[in-house]
């Protein structure tokens, strides 16, 4: 009971009534002050009135507050003397009235002040924090101030939410366009190198020396594929042909084109696949299968088994593959799908690939609704998870 109490008293209030509470607060201080300021100039007028007046007047007011009858002629003093009061007492009753509305409202802009600043503080931080961001400072973030209502907290969770993105952004294009230029470098070195070689009679034009430059065009062209790929995903454009497959039988047919290259990396395709029925774009789907299957190629290499297997799970097609090597460190379970990235410290191509392959996969399955995960293995070695939707055809942008 006591936990819920707190619980609910920390919840944030809606600035209306915030707000509300504020005006019902300013009312109650001005009725306070209006009832005690006039019941001390009443008194006071009192009084004045009684030290003001006559002898026989003040005798007959004397006798009234006895509880006794004046005689008549104190009664025609007092009712003579009243009668000469009354337009003063009325002047100087306004004069007390405009004095005290004038106090009320400063009262009230003193009092308006303090409150607004304090529930209006989220959106100044907010403000200030934005012309930081707008200058170029996107490590800027806007403080959860003590009052602040539920609406302004909402909208300092969204809008350091936003730096973070930008952030993020930033430092992701910073870092791709660095690796771009790494990825690109090396082959249109060797290209130009060749080329020129070629020109100048150093090189003969022989196929192999023609093949060999054809490879590093590919290379190339792969790498440009993947970004785009990336990138049209990213931006909800990529173009999907969705149709009704069976996910075993896409897996076969990847199998049976990458087994030899598998079995010469030590690898050994163990299949349990069961039919899948699903509404995805078969290439796409085979892309994804076969990055993956590069991926455990190049990482898991000479570690036997690999255990691959589609199941369905309620209203989900899931494949699963597991192979037998080192695994990932945890640090680097939420880095796997990162663009460039590579589980050695080493960038060389021919130890990492290009670093896209699990990029291009993980916006493939987002593509079609679903999700891509990767974990380690109890048994050892690493867990690829793919999960899709079935029977729900992705939009075709």
């Amino acid at each position: 009971m006591i936990a819920a109490l707190r619980a609910r008293l920390r919840r944030r209030w809606p600035i209306a009534r915030q707000l509300a509470t504020a005006l019902v607060v300013i009312v109650l201080v001005n009725c306070v002050l209006i009832f005690v300021a006039m019941t001390i100039w009443t008194a006071n007028e009192e009084r004045h009135i009684r030290e003001t007046s006559s002898p026989a007047t003040q005798r007959a007011i004397a006798a009234l507050d006895a509880g006794r009858v004046p005689d008549f002629k104190g009664i025609d003093k007092v009712i003579k003397e009243v009668n000469d009061l009354t337009e003063t007492v009325n002047e100087r009753g306004n004069t007390a009235l405009l004095i005290c509305l004038l106090l009320a409202a400063i009262c009230d802009f003193v009092l308006g002040s303090i409150f607004l600043a304090k529930l209006g503080r989220g959106l100044n931080d907010v403000a200030f924090t934005a012309r930081r961001v707008a200058d170029g400072d996107l490590s800027a973030r806007a403080p959860l101030v003590r009052w602040a209502s539920a609406e302004e907290a909402q909208l300092i969770d969204d809008f350091n939410a936003m730096a973070q993105s930008l952030q993020r952004a930033e430092r992701e294009l910073a870092e791709s366009t660095a690796a771009i230029a790494h990825e690109l470098r090396t082959p249109l070195t060797i290209l130009r190198g060749r080329i020129q070689g070629t020109i100048d009679g150093l090189f003969a034009h022989e196929e192999k020396e023609m093949r060999s430059l054809l490879l590093q065009v590919e290379g190339l062209g792969q790498l440009v594929d993947d970004l785009q790929t990336i990138n049209l995903a990213k931006s909800d454009r990529m173009i999907l042909n969705p149709d009704h497959i069976d996910l075993a039988q896409e897996v076969e047919r990847v199998i049976a084109l990458v087994r030899p290259d598998l079995e010469a990396a030590g690898l050994e395709p163990v299949l349990i696949l069961r039919p899948t029925a699903i509404v995805a774009d078969a290439a796409r789907i085979r892309q994804m299968i076969g990055a993956v299957l590069s991926n455990a190629q190049r990482y898991a290499a000479g570690s036997g088994p690999l255990r691959i297997c589609t199941a369905r799970h309620g209203g989900w097609a899931v494949l699963e593959i597991v192979d037998h090597g080192p695994g990932l460190p945890e640090e680097a379970m939420d880095k796997a799908f990162d663009r460039f990235w590579r589980a050695e410290a080493s960038r060389a191509r021919h130890s990492g690939g290009s670093g896209l392959g699990l990029s291009v996969v993980r916006a493939i399955a987002e593509a079609h609704d679903g999700t891509a995960t990767l974990a380690n293995h109890e048994g050892g070695g690493a867990i690829f998870t793919l999960r899709l939707p079935v029977g729900v055809a992705p939009d075709a942008a």
